[in-house]
């Protein structure tokens, strides 16, 4: 699996950043990935996150975790994940987690919206949430 991660404000260890990367890895070994798969992993601030939810959403806030899927056939790139730093720090505090068990969270909501996953509707919220919840207990993270 190609797995890139930018993390161009230096907010992890060398060490996180290869614990994130086998946290994509067995997502994708149990989501039933060949090894050519391609995605990328950023990390942003919540003023970037804005920017970016505000130009591709057109929603004027910062958000936890965007998803943007590669399209085309030829494509062994499933897409990008974007997860907001600062958001995912407070949610680590207000919930009392450690902050890389809510980023392995993060990562996997965001790689399950690559895959067409939504949580507009109650149903497929359930759906989605089930999914997680089965992918968290298979990488064994605590969350």
């Amino acid at each position: 699996m190609d797995i890139d991660i930018i993390d161009e404000n230096n907010y992890f260890s060398k060490s996180d950043v290869k614990y994130f990367k086998t946290v994509i890895s067995k997502t994708l070994k149990f989501l039933d990935f060949d090894k050519d798969t391609e995605i990328c992993l950023s990390f942003k601030n919540d003023i970037e996150m804005r920017d970016l939810n505000k130009e591709y959403r057109n929603i004027d806030s910062a958000t936890d975790v965007l998803s943007f899927p590669q399209k085309g056939p030829a494509s062994n790139m499933l897409g990008d994940i974007i997860i907001s730093y600062d958001t995912a720090l407070r949610h680590s505090t207000k919930y009392k987690r450690e902050l890389n068990d809510e980023i392995v969270h993060l990562i996997i909501h965001g790689t399950l919206h690559l895959l067409g996953y939504d949580h507009k509707k109650k149903n497929d919220k359930i759906i989605m949430r089930r999914k997680e919840d089965e992918l968290l207990y298979q990488i064994k993270a605590k969350y």
